[in-house]
């Protein structure tokens, strides 16, 4: 057939009307289709490397080699291929084999459903092709770099000039490497980056819901280890964004996605899940992620939990993300803008606020307004405590990076370390000498390079 897209999916099973069927299914989709009725008969296909595979698919409970096993020996010939597992009977302890051994990206059930299992592999090929297109742009850098070193320091502006797009995306690919080998934290610091780079629009959103929680579930006195996955999964609600088009990206922002654009966007909280399943200590940080869109009354996605079926975190973080993205994100969306619809039920407002504090009045009343239906009152009673005395300001807060302090700037709100310790109070006006031993703090990776402050 054709090669319209450049891909190249393998299918295994042991029934050959299985592939027959699965061969009709894919061959109008524009990929190149193997087929191979078993594990041995693919191994031997795969080690011709006549095709460059994208995509295999296998199932488990085949005669002689079973699925987990091929997909071990498969990724050794073809490690960069995309690997689903199909199975048709309950088996954790095939998957979990699977997962450990032959690294699955996915497993799916069998029957399956056409249309599901097409826009599975649609989004594995999607994800193949970032993975790939990421390897041209390490390369590309490191050539870059090795330009750099050659032209000197004379040359330093023109090749700041010629390359400072290049330069940007390797000095993220550098950043994210570096910390992706430090901690856990580190861990999460690089996941967030890679969605800020996918999502421009959402940059600064994860931080911001993140302290925002964290400032509630310290309120409310949990623990720190569960202030610590509060704090993960804010950072990172919006991870499983990573697998969808800029352009599905960009409707949702304008709020003209069509129905089924809407639902396949719902479900990037599973999405999101399904990244972190595989990183030891994040389990219960992907729960938090998946239900952080329930609803209190059950309306909510993906499960319709309701009530204290939901979480306490993703509770927590479903408050502090709706204020962000009724105040911050949302605030210039082309359709749709609460901030004005909400403004025009605060007549009042208009005359005891201005600017930037009558845009904060909005997000509140937002949250008050749904209080009940979408929000948990207790959560919603901790929100406003928080913004009460917690030093959040709601008019002339600014976020910032670590090289902006100044001194005389006044925190807006305290200053945690990265393990929860308590380094200064909100209120605090910052001196040459408070900027130096933070400085010395902030070399060490003990504090987020993000800060909260007003004027002097």
């Amino acid at each position: 057939m054709s090669e319209t897209t450049g891909h190249t999916v393998l299918f295994v099973d042991d029934e050959d009307a299985i592939l027959k069927s699965l061969f009709r299914l894919f061959r109008r989709q524009g990929y190149t289709i193997l087929t191979a009725q078993g594990g041995e008969i693919a191994l031997a296909l795969l080690e011709k490397k006549e095709h460059t595979v994208s995509l295999i698919i296998s199932d488990q409970k085949m005669p002689g080699m079973n699925g987990a096993t091929f997909l071990e020996k498969a990724r050794v010939i073809c490690p960069e291929a995309m690997r689903y597992l199909l199975t048709g009977y309950s088996d954790m302890d095939a998957i979990v084999a699977a997962v450990n051994k032959g690294e699955i990206h996915r497993y799916l059930t069998k029957p399956w459903n056409d249309d599901e299992l097409v826009l599975h592999v649609k989004w594995g090929l999607e994800q193949y092709d970032l993975i790939q297109e990421n390897k041209k742009l390490l390369a590309l850098t490191k050539k870059q770099n090795k330009q750099l070193y050659d032209f000197g320091r004379t040359m330093e502006k023109k090749v700041e000039d010629q390359t400072r797009e290049v330069s940007e995306k390797n000095k993220v690919l550098e950043y994210l490497n570096k910390e992706l080998e430090l901690s856990l934290f580190n861990t999460v610091r690089a996941f967030a980056a890679l969605t800020e780079m996918h999502t421009p629009h959402l940059k600064g959103h994860g931080k911001r819901v993140s302290a925002l929680s964290v400032e509630m579930a310290r309120k409310m006195g949990l623990p720190d280890d569960e202030i610590t996955r509060i704090e993960i999964a804010a950072i990172l609600h919006d991870i499983g964004t990573i697998g969808f088009s800029t352009d599905l990206l960009e409707k949702y922002r304008d709020n003209r996605c069509s129905k089924d654009e809407a639902e396949l966007y719902r479900q990037h909280p599973q999405e999101g899940q399904s990244i972190l399943a595989f990183i030891n200590r994040l389990d219960d940080v992907g729960n938090l992620i998946r239900h952080h869109h329930e609803r209190y009354d059950g309306n909510g996605y993906p499960d319709k939990l309701y009530e204290k079926e939901i979480p306490l975190g993703s509770r927590i973080i479903a408050v502090a993300n709706a204020y962000d993205r009724v105040t911050v994100v949302d605030r210039h969306r082309k359709n749709d803008n609460q901030v004005e619809k909400l403004l025009a039920d605060m007549p009042m407002a208009k005359e005891c606020f201005k600017g930037e504090e009558l845009v904060q009045q909005a997000g509140i009343l937002f949250i008050k307004k749904n209080v009940f239906m979408e929000f948990d009152p207790d959560i919603v009673k901790v929100f406003l405590d928080v913004l009460g005395d917690k030093g959040i300001s709601l008019a002339r807060e600014r976020q910032i990076q670590f090289n902006e302090l100044k001194p005389g700037m006044i925190l807006a709100r305290p200053i945690y370390s990265n393990k929860g310790r308590f380094i200064l109070p909100h209120k605090t006006m910052l001196t040459d000498d408070m900027i130096g031993k933070l400085k010395v703090i902030f070399e060490n990776h003990e504090i987020s390079d993000m800060f909260f402050v007003t004027p002097k």
